[in-house]
């Protein structure tokens, strides 16, 4: 009877495979997160970010910043119902100027920097959102400029 060297099998529950936890240095209590959220609000707009450095759940996170959202709003202006924006602020021509602004101030931030102090520059949370937001801009970006290339082949 030969025994077999088969690498191929795994002695796990199928459940254990799926399952991947990351686990922080030490968990922070919610007064700690609270305070590095004043010193670092980005991580608000990354939960998982957030979680992986607070060493706690990403529903966890969802709901230490609603508590946190919360006590920003004064008591007496969360009863007060808000007036819907005025529709010129919502308006696509209005969203529109402001992104042609926001891409022209981008623009003339990439003159003073390269990629490498960018990416040099940020930590290893940053790290993730920087990805993220470099992939989302690039694939908007590389949109737009199809269809501005379109339009000035249309319009000449």
């Amino acid at each position: 009877m030969s025994t077999s060297n088969n690498n191929t099998q795994c002695t796990r529950p199928a459940a254990a495979r799926r399952s991947m936890s990351v686990r922080a240095l030490r968990r922070l209590t919610k007064a700690e997160a609270l305070s590095q959220l004043v010193e670092r609000p980005d991580l608000a707009a990354n939960i998982s970010a957030a979680a992986r450095l607070w060493g706690v759940s990403r529903a966890t996170v969802r709901a230490w910043l609603a508590e946190y959202a919360a006590m920003a709003v004064p008591p007496a202006t969360m009863a007060v119902p808000r007036k819907p924006p005025p529709a010129a602020l919502v308006t696509p021509i209005a969203a529109a100027e402001a992104v042609k602004a926001a891409l022209s101030a981008l623009c003339d931030s990439l003159e003073v920097i390269t990629p490498e102090a960018l990416v040099d520059s940020a930590d290893d949370v940053e790290i993730i959102g920087l990805h993220g937001d470099c992939q989302m801009a690039a694939a908007w970006l590389a949109t737009a400029g199809m269809l501005a290339e379109a339009a000035l082949k249309r319009d000449h």
